[in-house]
């Protein structure tokens, strides 16, 4: 029998898996401000604080011209950084950014950094919540060639490229089975009947912040 080391980050989700109702429900609630393109940016923000808050982690954001990876996170004195991917739906995943986007540059990407996939099933009422490890995401580039990459046509997103969406799938299967991997069915909550109180607490919110005279 084959053992694998799990990923921090999920050997911490695994000790408290019920507070990813919260993720799930505030996962909704997220879209009381819209989808693209600014969904995937609240969902960042979200999840860093729900790190520190639930987990007590100590969670620091990549520097803002950082595109390798979006936080790190310190556990038992242990730092690891993760680049962060939030989707709705198993699509494709975008990688770089900058460039012209080509097979030729997507076969010399090289991997740095886990990836920590956050998929939020809004139908099925499903958080789920992967690590892709580095070693397997240069494993997968071996094996898949360059059926591993996406890239997308010119006339709609001419900068970047990233993972296919079978690659995605197949990173799917093997955290499943390394035990990089934890879901939950969350309890649906009613946007439309909370939206007014959405908005009317986030001004005051910034309100209030906005009345501070002195910020230390």
């Amino acid at each position: 029998m084959r053992w694998f080391i799990i990923d921090l980050i999920i050997k911490v989700l695994k000790k408290k898996p019920e507070v990813l109702e919260l993720l799930g429900r505030v996962w909704e609630m997220l879209y009381i401000e819209g989808s693209t393109p600014d969904i995937g940016k609240r969902r960042e923000n979200f999840i860093r604080m729900f790190l520190k808050k639930e987990f007590g982690l100590e969670v620091t954001p990549a520097p803002s011209m950082e595109r390798k990876y979006d936080f790190e996170i310190t556990i038992n004195n242990e730092k690891r950084k993760y680049s962060l991917k939030t989707t709705e739906s198993i699509t494709t995943i975008k990688v770089a950014w900058n460039g012209f986007p080509s097979l030729e540059r997507a076969r010399k990407f090289k991997f740095e950094y886990p990836i920590l996939y956050v998929t939020g099933d809004r139908s099925k009422k499903k958080i789920s919540i992967y690590v892709f490890d580095v070693e397997d995401l240069e494993k997968l580039k071996e094996e898949m060639g360059d059926s591993m990459w996406w890239i997308p046509e010119e006339d709609t997103n001419p900068r970047g490229f990233g993972l296919s969406k079978r690659a995605v799938e197949k990173l799917m299967e093997i955290a499943k089975v390394k035990g990089n991997y934890i879901a939950w069915i969350y309890n649906p909550i009613d946007v439309n009947a909370i939206k007014e109180r959405y908005w009317n607490e986030w001004y005051n919110l910034l309100k209030k912040l906005a009345s501070i005279k002195k910020v230390s």
